[in-house]
């Protein structure tokens, strides 16, 4: 199986010493969250190793952040920190695959759990899928095809549900 066009940049590690203060680390910090774009957050931490006046030497940490962040709530998606626009039944349709990973949807399931209305052929779920695919490629594919069942939501997936 290809990797994910995602994973490399998921396993980036930056350590940067810093034998200044805290504070300059916190600007660092700032700047490089900022050169990022939304990629990753940058967390200031102070190591517990002795430094020269007996505080905590600081460092910076990057905290990768998921590609996708789906906020239940308000109803919002964010791909790589951009709002994503999705209508009211793609926005249902990713929650519900996401709320219930690596377990088999088939079309009619989906279809009878989401759709207010049961008119049309449940070809109506493949057409939401695959426009669900196209506003969040080239970055994530986290719903999977099974062929001639139905479709699943990737575990692995760099997705978090607020």
């Amino acid at each position: 199986m290809p990797t994910p066009p995602h994973a490399e940049a998921l396993q980036v590690s930056i350590r940067i010493d810093l034998t200044s203060r805290a504070a300059d680390a916190a600007v660092v910090a700032a700047r490089l969250a900022t050169a990022l774009g939304g990629l990753a957050s940058v967390d200031v931490v102070a190591t517990r190793l002795p430094h020269p006046a007996g505080e905590p030497k600081p460092h910076l940490r990057l905290v990768p952040d998921p590609l996708l962040r789906i906020e239940a709530g308000p109803r919002r998606v964010y791909l790589l920190g951009r709002p994503v626009r999705l209508t009211r039944l793609e926005f249902d349709l990713l929650h519900f695959l996401r709320r219930h990973p690596d377990r088999v949807f088939t079309r009619t399931t989906l279809k009878t759990a989401l759709w207010p209305r049961q008119d049309g052929n449940d070809r109506t779920v493949d057409v939401h899928v695959r426009k669900l695919r196209a506003k969040l490629a080239p970055h994530l594919d986290p719903i999977t095809t099974v062929r001639g069942v139905g479709y699943r939501f990737e575990s692995s997936a760099p997705v978090t549900l607020d």
